[in-house]
């Protein structure tokens, strides 16, 4: 059988509004001269040698697998559908472009030479005649400079970057081309790179074209300034179209100098070229420190021309370099990355230049990294590596430059043109995107999935998605770039030193200052005043109490303890006579978390920032699970292992048995409880909660009968055997034999409940395997009807659920929980959500706890969780996506998930699809290593495809009010529930509930009746299951736990049309006419809504408190 066939899969857009891909692109071809040279010239009819081809210059998938060029025959399929989505139409660009481009050279290269002035009379004449305010850079020039600002005609102009050399990405919103305007070496003096001199000629040089521009006619685009690249030394002009010119096509308009313009010894990294003591304290660096951010920026000028013929000469060296320039790209920017020092420093340029560089050098002894015979993936597998793999804190340099670089932050130093490559890259966002590398090079290395999706269609770069705690802290910050660097890695380094081990990796982020007029000096708004944190933590060093620090003897170490950690440094002598620097947090039931506490204090210590400058996100999901979950949150918490210890008292016990025939084999658990996923360890009215299922087996034994409804009466005798001997050893202070489904013979009908002497409940029910080959054999029989084999595949089904899977389940989690100590909490609060979300009927638990385990055995495109909050919107995530109807479920349950388990799974998926195409029966399909079936938890709708349906559109909203809201989102939105999708929503009486729950039974032959009976969760329970069994046919119907007040309804739109009348009709009609008057048809009824309502309210009683029905609905009420 065929497996089901795959969807086309599509980029996650960086909004929601973001429409499809347009139509496929075609090549647009230029000349190799053109290309050279930058600027667009008539389009050539013919195919382009290097920029139309696939990655894999026509090789077939089969043989490019074959090959090792790709990591399979599919992968290499969806890759080439993706460069094609990818890659603009170069044709239908260049032709739009070719006009403004020329247009804009023709502008700049007529400008009127201005001469030179000093900086007030220039900034004054441009401002007054032409409106335009000059961008300078903090620390604005002072006033009685003695050098002269001056613009002459500029040496070229040239298209440069990923439009000239087709290395670029279709965007939806808007592309932009970069035209490269190269300044005169005249304009500038010997000594203008220190100071800040050649940043303000710069600004100056950049206000007159845009005066030149702004005043050209013709030109249907706005004119602003705006930060190249996030660096506010470097403003730059981007003309962006009108929304009444139609055109999605953006220019940028860059400067460039002559690389001989400063020598590249005097722009070395370790060189300190702001030397007067007003700029040096607004820079935030210290007279005698390297001002290696300003001494690149100006490099970066005088590469411009430089590395667009570098990577030129790469495009046409090796073709597959464009499309493994085109994936890098799309990898960086679903990760958030970009060139902008706000987006980490490194993006496509970046890319491709290290591409670039890597054929020419960086390996052992100088050797190349690339060789031009790679595909566009062994490229990008290889860049991949080699992020993971190459610590850049130890500098790397290209072409044997001597020299002296610093260590300790990323460092790419390419000796022949003098510039550090990453040098807009923090050490946080080379961490961050070291750790995105080697997520990647796992995903691409792992054999079971091709993980393609999540390389590179995912965008995973939101916080709450990618964090396990989200920290946004205000600043004093004025905009300027080399202040915010200082401020970003103050933070920093004190917040890793802080936090030590107890997270993985702290990641500090910026926020970059939009396009503003030309006309106005830049402001800097509120969000820019914003740094924003995210953390990965170590789940099991996190809630450590005690941190230890320096032996008391160690005097130097000391001090440097107690000068970072102030009074909170205190002397402890410890157990083994050691006498440590201590710090103590606290863990008290109403403290913060402990990473909070932390973050916080030392903040406050070397920011002096407090408490209402720092929004933290993450506490509050943990704080909402222990108050819907009664104080419980981790699976070591008490009442877990009160419940975890009776079951391991109550099975020693059992083994300890006597005067029982048979020997026990095991004594397996298999409720909820017991693997640590019940939300609440005890009911709200503080009563136990229903008994426990444990599932007892005997060896095997010839003494069994060879006859279903012979077994299940020795099953009774056992347990009457049992219970004596719980009670009598005092092993349990009540046993009580109960019945179930006692209208079959084929189904388990006993058990036994027995009250542990820890005052806890457990259900006990035998297991017998020979049961399983009798049903089979039953069930394969000829003779047997289609009503009865349906009974015995139910039969079938359900022994299975109780006695196979429900114990595999709950061991399986039992030890992921120990394994991942945030699975528990996790289950447990998306419980809670599904709980609130009225959906609990329809999911049973254990499919729940499927999907939440999914997100932490298969993580991919992140890590396991280690936060609740990360946990659970991941969860969420992964159901928004998921197409059930197209899509199994696949989970790694117990760690034996291979190639071979998923094709059979998938299988089994395409076989339930054939057989019930219209998802009557099955819905969900969720399968795991160690139950391929796929159904055991969905059969039998469990649940109906509307409910589905309405699981996947939850999800939806609630990740697109994630991604609306971000580190502002309000918690109690995600569980609050809309009641308007629904028909008609039951409002319960909670004080008839509570007072059912607490009363005593006035009939004198009820006394010894459990209260179980009268428990909120149960008389909710059995309301529900009356009313479905009642109006099944006609209404669906939604509700939560105990604690919700609420019961949700939907009629069965198959109702809704007016029917003949007959006496099969199984549900309450009334005439239409009686409805609708003008309806002469007297033989034609309705569903009468109105009656059916009455008799819920009827049966209800005091039950109910109101029930209300949708406009809609009240002409039939």
């Amino acid at each position: 059988m065929s497996s089901h066939s795959s969807k086309r899969r599509k980029i996650s857009p960086e909004n929601d509004d973001t429409s499809e891909n347009p139509t496929r692109p075609m090549s647009m071809t230029r000349s190799a001269n053109e290309a050279g040279n930058g600027l667009p010239g008539k389009q050539q009819s013919m195919k382009s040698k290097n920029g139309s081809r696939s990655s894999s210059n026509g090789v077939s998938a089969e043989v490019a697998f074959t090959g090792g060029l790709y990591k399979s025959s599919f992968f290499k399929l969806q890759m080439d559908e993706l460069l094609t989505d990818l890659r603009p139409n170069y044709e239908k660009q260049g032709s739009r472009a070719h006009e403004i481009l020329h247009k804009l050279k023709e502008i700049i290269e007529n400008l009127a030479e201005k001469p030179p002035q000093s900086i007030v009379e220039a900034e004054k004449e441009l401002q007054s005649a032409h409106g335009v305010a000059v961008p300078f850079p903090n620390p604005r020039p002072s006033k009685d400079a003695k050098y002269l600002l001056a613009y002459s005609k500029p040496a070229n102009v040239n298209v440069v970057g990923s439009f000239a050399l087709r290395t670029g990405v279709r965007d939806a919103d808007c592309s932009t081309i970069d035209l490269a305007v190269t300044m005169p070496d005249s304009l500038f003096q010997e000594k203008d790179y220190v100071n800040y001199r050649y940043f303000y000629k710069r600004a100056y040089y950049v206000a007159c074209i845009a005066a030149g521009i702004r005043e050209a006619k013709d030109l249907d685009h706005q004119v602003k300034f705006e930060q190249q690249d996030g660096d506010s030394l470097r403003p730059v002009i981007v003309l962006e179209p009108t929304k009444d010119h139609g055109s999605s096509m953006r220019v940028r308009i860059i400067t460039a100098i002559d690389n001989t313009v400063f020598p590249i010894s005097r722009t070395l990294p370790m060189k300190n070229n702001i030397r007067q003591g007003a700029l040096v304290a607004d820079a935030g660096e210290d007279s005698s420190t390297a001002t290696m951010f300003y001494n690149a920026a100006l490099r970066s000028d005088a590469s411009v021309a430089q590395y667009h013929k570098v990577l030129y000469l790469a495009t046409t060296k090796c073709t597959s370099f464009r499309d493994a320039c085109i994936l890098g790209r799309t990898w960086l920017r679903q990760r958030g990355f970009g060139s902008s020092f706000h987006q980490g420093g490194f993006g496509g340029f970046e890319w491709a230049i290290m591409m670039a560089l890597l054929f020419e050098g960086g390996g052992p002894n100088g050797k190349p990294v690339l060789l031009p015979s790679y595909s566009s993936y062994q490229l990008f597998k290889a860049m991949v590596q080699f992020i993971t793999a190459k610590d850049f804190t130890k500098p790397l340099t290209f072409f044997n430059s001597e020299a002296v670089l610093p260590h300790g932050q990323p460092i790419l130093y390419d000796g022949k043109r003098g510039l550090n490559l990453l040098y807009k890259m923090t050490l946080s966002s080379y961490t961050v995107l070291r750790h995105e590398a080697g997520v990647t090079l796992r995903m691409l290395n792992e054999s079971r999935d091709d993980n393609f999706e999540r390389v590179f269609i995912l965008k995973v770069d939101e916080p709450l998605l990618r964090f396990d705690r989200v920290i946004s802290i205000r600043l004093p910050l004025n905009g300027d770039t080399l202040q915010s660097v200082h401020h970003q890695t103050s933070v920093h380094k004190v917040l890793l030193r802080a936090l030590g081990d107890r997270v993985k990796l702290v990641s500090i982020s910026g926020q970059c200052i939009q396009p503003w007029s030309v006309g106005k000096r830049y402001v800097v708004n509120k969000e820019s005043n914003v740094i924003n944190v995210g953390l990965i933590v170590h789940s099991e060093n996190s809630m450590r109490v005690v941190d230890h620090g320096p032996l008391a003897e160690e005097k130097e170490e000391t001090a440097s303890f107690r000068s970072f950690w102030g009074d909170k440094s205190e002397l402890r002598r410890f157990k083994d006579g050691s006498i440590l620097e201590s710090l103590v947090w606290s863990d008290g039931p109403s403290a913060p978390s402990i990473i909070y506490q932390i973050v916080t204090y030392v903040l406050h210590r070397h920011f002096n920032l407090a408490e209402e400058d720092m929004v933290f996100v993450g506490d509050e999901y943990d704080e909402k699970l222990r108050l819907v979950g009664d104080g419980t949150f981790s699976y070591s918490d008490p009442s877990f292992q009160q419940i975890s210890n009776a079951f391991h008292s109550l099975e020693r016990s059992f083994h300890n048995m006597e005067d029982i025939p048979l020997t026990i084999k095991q004594l397996l658990p298999a409720s909820p409880l017991l693997r640590y996923a019940a939300l609440q360890t005890s009911s709200s009215s503080g009563s136990r909660r229903d008994p426990m299922d444990i599932v007892l087996q005997f060896e095997s034994s010839g003494r069994w009968p060879d006859d279903l409804s012979a077994i299940q009466m020795t099953k009774v005798a056992f347990l009457v055997k049992i219970g004596e001997f719980m009670e009598t050893s005092g092993a349990a202070v009540s046993t009580q034999v109960g019945v179930e489904n006692d209208g079959t013979t084929i189904l388990n009908t006993a058990f036994l409940d027995i009250l542990h002497t820890s005052g806890l409940a457990f259900r006990l029910r035998i297991h017998h395997d020979r049961e399983q080959t009798l049903l089979e054999r039953e069930l394969k029989g000829k003779s047997n009807s289609s009503r009865s084999k349906g009974d015995l595949a139910y039969a079938l089904s359900t022994y299975k659920r109780i006695f196979v899977q429900a114990p595999r389940l709950t061991q399986a989690i039992r030890n992921l929980c120990t394994r991942f100590p945030l699975l528990s909490p996790t289950m447990r609060l998306v419980k809670h959500w599904f709980n609130c979300h009225l959906l609990t009927a329809h999911f049973s638990e254990e499919v729940i706890e499927l999907l939440t385990v999914r997100t932490f055995t298969q993580p991919y495109p992140w890590e396991a969780p280690s936060s609740v909050m990360a946990g659970f919107f991941r969860t969420l995530h992964f159901i928004s996506r998921w197409d059930w109807q197209e899509e199994p479920a696949i989970v790694n349950l117990g760690g034996g998930l291979d190639q071979s388990t998923v094709d059979v799974i998938k299988n089994k998926f395409s076989a339930w699809r054939c057989v019930d195409p219209a998802m009557n029966t099955v819905a969900l399909f969720a399968a795991s290593d160690l139950d391929i079936d796929g159904v055991t938890w969905t059969q039998y709708g469990m649940p109906p495809k509307v409910v589905a349906a309405r699981l996947s559109s939850l999800a939806k909203a609630a990740m697109k009010l994630l991604k609306a809201e971000r580190s502002g989102l309000d918690l109690e939105e995600l569980f609050d529930t809309s009641m308007a999708p629904y028909d008609f929503v039951i409002r319960l009486n909670p004080t008839v509930l509570r007072s059912r729950s607490s009363s005593s039974t006035k009939f004198k032959n009820l006394t010894g009746l459990s209260k179980e009976s009268y428990r909120p969760s149960t008389i909710i329970v059995s309301f529900v299951q009356e009313l479905q069994s009642c109006f099944g046919n006609s209404v669906l119907l939604f509700q939560g736990d105990e604690q919700s007040t609420h019961i949700a309804g939907l009629w069965n739109p198959q109702m809704a049309n007016p029917k003949p009348w007959s006496l099969k009709v199984s549900y309450s009609t009334i005439p239409r006419s009686y409805i609708d008057p003008t309806n002469q048809d007297k033989d034609t009824v309705s569903i009468n809504r109105g009656a059916i309502l009455n008799e819920i309210a009827r049966l209800g009683e005091n039950l109910i408190q109101s029930i209300d029905v949708r406009s809609q609905d009240s002409e039939d009420k």
